[in-house]
């Protein structure tokens, strides 16, 4: 594969970006009971070298059942990824050893008829290429939101959006570039919870 060649196709390497859509989904929480959530969903996006890949992403959080108009909220959550066998193999191929970067997506909040968009913005820690197998990761972090005074009282309730950007970092002639991924198939229940405004 010639350089130029690897330029363009690079832009769309890897599948790990697909986690970032469900970071924000508990945005919208805040102190109270809370019930644990673990969603699994998948997501393609092309390849280079290897073509359309699925992704899977496991999302874990505790969606807290109420929240107070005006409440500052701070959540956190936990994405593991497996980006595949294919995606360790194509990085392997290029002579990578670690990825790292970002992940920018966006959760929709339903509640009283409307229905607003949190922007999510999530680390992908710095992560060894496995010298076989599939590539692996897991994201942690926390969303800090505060419920806007106002808001209506009734339950909320918080989708992942179908799509996402990522921008990778490699140590190989990739260097660094973007993805965009979306669920597939695109009929998933995204649904990772609902909260009461009370």
């Amino acid at each position: 594969m010639t350089e130029t060649l690897m330029r363009k196709t690079g832009r769309r390497f890897l599948g790990m970006g697909a986690a970032a859509l469900l970071a924000g989904a508990i945005a919208v929480v805040s102190a109270g009971p809370a019930a644990a959530a673990e969603k699994t969903l998948t997501y393609k996006g092309g390849f280079p070298l290897i073509g359309d890949q699925t992704v899977t992403v496991v999302v874990k959080a505790d969606i807290p059942a109420n929240v107070t108009a005006g409440s500052p909220v701070s959540v956190p959550f936990s994405l593991d990824v497996d980006a595949g066998q294919a995606a360790g193999d194509g990085l392997r191929l290029v002579g990578a050893t670690k990825v790292s970067g970002t992940i920018k997506s966006k959760v929709n909040v339903a509640i009283a008829g409307q229905s607003v968009a949190i922007p999510v913005e999530l680390p992908i820690p710095d992560t060894p290429v496995p010298a076989e197998g599939s590539l692996k990761f897991t994201a942690q972090g926390q969303v800090d939101f505060t419920v806007p005074a106002g808001t209506p009282p009734g339950e909320a309730t918080s989708s992942v959006d179908s799509k996402a950007s990522t921008h990778v970092v490699t140590d190989s002639s990739l260097g660094e570039f973007d993805v965009d991924l979306a669920l597939d198939p695109p009929g998933q229940d995204a649904t990772l919870g609902t909260t009461t405004v009370g």
